[in-house]
This record gives structure tokens, sequence and C-alpha cells, in this order.
């Protein structure tokens, strides 16, 4: 980006201030600054800064409607047809008013973003708020930030909301006594509702306050509108519209069908209905386009020390005890934000909070699990004698010298000289890790979650320029973080929970990486981590999954922290290692019958909501112009690119929206000759909205579509570029 210097501004006559305006929701025009600007468009030719910001206004100015999106450019994300295409439907044909119903993992967030963004640069939106559940107000956060440079607040106090403007707020916390009134105050330009299947329900208190927000435009993002009853996706479509299906009985007459209130009496009918509120991309209309490459999942052997097995046998057997026996009762009242209280919270539950930080360690190093045991022990959640064992157990564990995973480990980076991530969520292993990186004479680069982003950026551009060094990450560090530059994977003890696994390999294995990710897992035999594997292994086939059907399986069990608590739980409770076995085996019955649950809930899904880009080509191929063809299967499973097509565009500099702008205007094709594989060729020459010519070349009589080559021309003249 050229250095652009401050242009030189002549002084505006001084005036007396404005007074403000009386409301706060008031948009207000900086008069001295607007008046400048205005003063040098009428000024002689000047700075080349001026120029180009003159340039890029009229250009802005120049698009009507919502012909083009203008932000693109302006957001740090990667650019995909199908969000793409989402995003312009939204804008132009449902009025901002939209269920965003893609299948779980293909970038709702990022449509909802795409949508508010255009908005706001429109001078449409300002005040905009986002309601999802409480785990997800960071991500949202944090998305919003680091990919489209925008920074909503997350209020916590009922008296913050005079004053802002972009919100994040959880579901609960925003409907609550304290902060409901606050919010119902203003108006709201846009309202974005995340995982809105909860909100389904007319006779909540969530759906009654998210009724009662006044608002212009309303997302809601659900990849199940349609759970358990057809009332719920009524419910859901009159938030959003009021009357589009008319009222509750002429619904249920025309629509349902008597026994069975899932399944509609006319899908055709109905989905001609939901057509205009409802997008829904599926998985597998777009997953060969994300043209991710497989996952090898790698399960070396690790057999724990005689001195590591028999400490670790020892503290399951304590732990077993602890949960069972030797808890106190501290007596503590909670409330929840709304000020209901929840009543008292057992010892039981106090001490299973230190019991869970225990048996996360327990697999991971004895250095790690001597210093829970030395914690646990000092404290009073326990009675003197369980006291006692505590801390004998962890002068064990301080006097083991040998650790299994950390040889399996140094073998593995022997025999891999290219970069890798060693994952681990403990200190303790961490330094462990780190000692030996460094003894075999590779960069060890720690990164921790405490680390300043500057510090973090600093560690991730050294991880990338070495490509021998090792980086040691903890799940707090790693979330947000693109490493696919980086093919390795060592998960070095094993979360108890799948969704951390998926998201640590989620790092690597994601849009932008070419090359195979190898998925190494330091399960020790006959620990819990080997009971962990099998299930995410056979039962989950968590590194078989492709992006988002994790979510789809748990769906049905409760989640990935349903998972992680059920199988603690199963844990603590068993008589033996036999017992803990049998219990393993059913939690693995219900993880299926939850997979199977999953994949009926996307089907039901699919049959109500309209037709996506890759089944409407499939569709009605016949009837379309080419130019259609190819806009519609770009970016779907439907069209190929032949080998080298991607890397051309890249290098011309072709961006993706000027892809789908170039086809919406392009004319009828020109032939184009023959190609040995794929036959006869069409060329298709069109212009982007910034004025510049591309022209495609493509197979386009059958399916799949092949697109073969891709040339640009010159820009055609824009307005004011002749003048000037």
């Amino acid at each position: 980006m050229p250095n652009l210097a401050t242009p030189s501004l002549p002084s505006p006559s001084p005036s007396p201030p404005s007074p403000r305006p009386p409301d706060e929701d008031a948009w207000s025009v900086d008069e001295s600054s607007l008046a400048a600007f205005a003063a040098q468009l009428r000024a002689p030719p000047g700075d080349r800064a001026w120029y180009d910001l003159r340039r890029e206004a009229e250009r802005i100015a120049l698009v009507p409607g919502f012909d083009r999106l203008i932000t693109l450019d302006a957001n740090a994300i990667k650019e995909l047809p199908h969000q793409i295409d989402v995003a312009q439907r939204v804008l132009r044909q449902m009025g901002g008013r939209a269920i965003l119903a893609d299948e779980v993992g293909l970038g709702k967030t990022i449509e909802a973003s795409l949508v508010y963004k255009e908005l706001a640069v429109r001078g449409l939106v300002r005040r905009v708020l986002v309601l999802t559940p409480a785990s997800l107000v960071g991500q949202w956060q944090g998305e919003l930030e680091t990919k489209f440079f925008e920074r909503f607040e997350t209020p916590t106090k009922p008296d913050e909301w005079l004053h802002v403007t972009k919100a994040i707020i959880s579901h609960d916390r925003a409907r609550s006594r304290k902060h409901a009134p606050a919010i119902l105050r203003h108006r709201w330009d846009l309202v974005i509702v995340d995982e809105a299947h909860k909100v389904k329900n007319h006779r909540a208190a969530i759906y009654r306050f998210v009724e009662k927000i006044e608002r212009d435009f309303i997302l809601l993002l659900t990849a199940t509108p349609l759970q358990n009853d057809l009332r719920e996706l009524y419910n859901l479509i009159t938030l959003l519209r009021p009357g589009q299906l008319g009222t509750w009985d002429e619904f249920r007459r025309r629509h349902l069908i008597a026994g069975d209130r899932r399944k509609p009496r006319d899908a055709d009918a109905l989905r001609g209905l939901i057509n205009e509120v409802m997008i829904r991309t599926r998985r597998a209309s777009v997953i060969d386009d994300l043209d991710l490459p497989p996952r090898r999942p790698h399960h070396p052997e690790v057999r724990l020390t005689p001195a590591e097995a028999e400490l670790y046998a020892a503290t399951t057997d304590f732990l077993r005890r602890l949960y069972r026996e030797g808890f106190i009762e501290p007596g503590e009242l909670e409330e929840k934000e709304d000020g209901v209280r929840r009543g008292k919270r057992t010892g039981k539950g106090i001490l299973q909070l230190e019991v869970n930080r225990l048996r996360q360690r327990l697999c991971s190093s004895s250095r790690a699990l001597g210093e829970s045991l030395a914690h646990l022990a000092e404290g009073e959640l326990i009675n003197p004698e369980y006291r006692l064992i505590a801390r004998q157990l962890g002068a064990r564990a301080r006097a083991v010298s040998t650790h299994a995973k950390l040889d399996v480990l140094t073998r593995l980076l022997q025999e891999t000289p290219d970069r890798a991530v060693v994952f681990s969520d403990h200190r303790p292993t961490i330094q462990l890790i780190e000692q030996q990186v460094r003894a075999l004479g590779r960069r060890p680069i720690v990164y921790w979650g405490a680390h300043s982003t500057a510090e973090r950026d600093k560690r991730i551009r050294a991880f990338q320029q070495d490509q021998t060094s090792v980086l040691i990450a903890t799940r707090a560090g790693s979330e947000g973080r693109n490493l696919q530059f980086c093919n390795v994977l060592v998960n070095f003890d094993l979360p108890w929970n799948p969704m951390v696994v998926e998201q640590r390999i989620g790092r690597l294995h994601r849009i932008g990486q070419t090359r195979e990710v190898h998925i190494v897992n330091l399960a020790a035999a006959g620990t819990i981590e080997s009971y962990i594997l099998r299930l995410l292994d056979r039962k989950i086939k968590l590194f078989e999954l492709v992006v988002g059907e994790l979510d789809v399986i748990l769906g049905e069990f409760g989640g990935a922290e349903t998972f992680e608590g059920r199988l603690a739980e199963q844990w603590l409770a068993a008589e033996s290692e036999a017992d803990f076995g049998r219990r393993v085996e059913a939690l693995g019955a219900e993880i299926e019958h939850s997979r199977e649950a999953g994949k009926e809930q996307e089907e039901l899904n699919s049959l109500i909501a309209p037709a996506d880009n890759a089944m409407r080509l499939e569709r009605e191929f016949a009837a379309l112009s080419i130019p259609r063809r190819v806009r519609l299967g770009y970016g779907t499973s439907q069209l190929v690119k032949a080998s080298g097509w991607e890397a051309k565009r890249v290098a011309l500099g072709v961006h993706v929206k000027e892809i789908m702008e170039s086809l919406e205007s392009a004319a009828g094709p020109e032939p184009a000759g023959r190609h040995p594989e794929y036959g006869a060729l069409v060329r298709l020459n069109g212009v982007t909205g910034s004025g510049r010519r591309v022209s495609l070349t493509a197979h386009a009589d059958r399916l799949p579509l092949v697109l073969v080559d891709i040339e640009v021309g010159p820009e055609a003249p824009r307005v004011g570029d002749v003048a000037a």
C-alpha cells in the first residue's frame, strides 16, 4: 500500500459549534470536516492521495443499490463464492431480513457479518445487536474484530447501554431483568440472532424478548430451523416477517400432516413460501470446492514406564474414592445473571472442579500431575486423610524421571525434520517438551494464551520462518490462529472434549492447506486416553470428518461439552477398569444413535429448505444460459477447475467476487475450440464492477462444468476517469 501523506486542507472559516442533537441515536455531521473536504474537491489538482480518495468515493457512490458488494476488499476473509452469494441474495432479494440456514461449518457468521458491513457502509445501519449463546460471545467479538476490523462491545452493566451502538450479548443476559429494559429502550438498525433455534418456542421468554426489539433488519442464524415440530419453523419465520405464513391455524391446515408435526403435507408448496426468507447451503454442494486435503491420523504405541503405570493406577483409585467420599459442604450460593438463585452448590461440585484439573493432567505428564496433587494437598477441600494421600502421590509423581510420551515424541521429531505443532494445555508438560526439543537441536517456540497480541504475532512469524522449529501451544494460545503452512500436529495430551481436538486440527486443516495433515495422538495404552481415542476414532470418526460434521454427530447426544462431562462422570463412578469399559461401550452406542439422529435432522431441514445453487443448476440446467450455468456452479461441487486455473487466477490478481461480477455481465458465449479431455469450449467475456475485463474459457454443455482458462484485459473507462 502506498504511503498516503495527510493532505493539507484550507482552514475553514470559524463558526460557532452546532448544538448536539438531543436524541442520542440521531446522526450527527462534522460540518467543518465536510466543508474542508468540499473545498479541496474544488481546488486545483493536488496530491495523488486526494485523487485516489475521490475516485474511490465516486466508485462507491455510483454503485446502484446492492448490485455489487463493496466492502469485500476491506475484510480479512477468504473469499468463498457461496458466502458472497448468500450476502448478495439477502441484500438484493430479502431486504435484509432472512434465515441463514447453511449446514454447520459453512460460515453463517461470515455471511451475517458481510451483510452488516454492506448495510453499514451505505449508511443504513448504525446500531447493531448480536444475540448469541454465552459460549460464543468471545468468538463473535474476535471474528468481527480480526476479520472485519469492527469493534463490538460486550456490555455487562445496564448503564453501558447508554453509550453502546454495536454490542454482542448472550441470549440469557439480554433477556434478564437487568439488561432487557435498557436494550428495548433503543431502536436497533440490525439484529443478528445466532443459534436461533434456541429462540423457536413462542411461549419462551427469549422469543417474547426478541419479538419486542424494534429493528429494521434482522438475521436469524441456525443450521436447524426445524428440529421437532413445524411450529418451530413457523415461529422463526413469523419473528422474521410476520404474516409470511399466515396465521398458525391457516398454516397448520395447509401444511401439517395429522399425526406427524415434522413433515409437511406438500414440501414443494412450503418450500416456495420459505424461499423468500431462507437460504441454505448444503455441505455436499460446496465441500469439493473448499479443496481440503485428507487428514491422516497416526496412533503410535505409547506404553507407560512401570513408575508411570503405578502412579496412574494409584491416582485413579484416589480420584474415584475422592469423588465418592472425600468432599465437604462449603454451603456457597450463586445467582444467575437474572438474579434467580440456583440454590446450594454442593461441596462435591466444588471439589469436582479440582478433580477435573487432576484427571485432565493424569495422562499429560507426571510433572503436571505432581503439581496438581500438591495443590490439592495444600487446600482444605478434602479432609486430612485425603490430603496426606495427595501429598504422598505428589511426591511419587515428582520422583518419576522417565516419560514414555516424551520418548515417543522424541522419535517422531527425529523422523520429521519439517516444522510441527505440539499441543498441550499444561504448563509443566510444556516445559518438559520445550527442554526436549531444545536438546534435539531444534528451536522450541512456546505459545501461551497470556502472551500479548504483538508477542503472539511475533512467535507465529518465527514459526513460519523457521522450517525446523516446533510450536508448543496451549488451547488458549492457538485459538483464532491459522497455521496451514504446517501439516504435522501432535496431541501430546488428548482433551476429553472432542470439539477441542477438532479445533486443534482446524488450525492446520483449513482452507489454504495444500498438503495432507498428519495428526499424531499420543494416547498411552491402558489409560483413560486410550478409551477417549477409541471413541473419537471408531464412534465419532473424528479424523474422517469434513467441516461442521462434529456438531451434527453430537447434537442429539448434547454436544461436545456434554460428552466430556458424561465421560468424566462415568470414569469417576466406575468400580473398576472393566466396569468403565462397559460404560464406554454404552456411551459409544449413544453416540451412534446421535449420529443417525443428526443425519436425519439435516435431511429433514434440507427437505423444507430452498434449493442451493448446486441443486438449482442440476434441476434447471437445460433452461439456463451458459453464463448463468457457470455463475450458479462457481463455488459448488458441480464445477471443477482445470489444473493451473486457480493458480493463474491468483497470479492475475482476480478476486472471487470479480469472477462472479464478470459472469453476471457476460454476454453470449463465443466458441473457443475443443479440449482433448473436456470437449467443446466456450469463451465468456464480462466486466467486473470496477471496469476490469475478464475472459473465462469453460466447458459448459454438461455437468460437471469445467473452468479451463482465464485472461484479463484492460479496464473499461469509468465515470470520472475521462474527465480526469
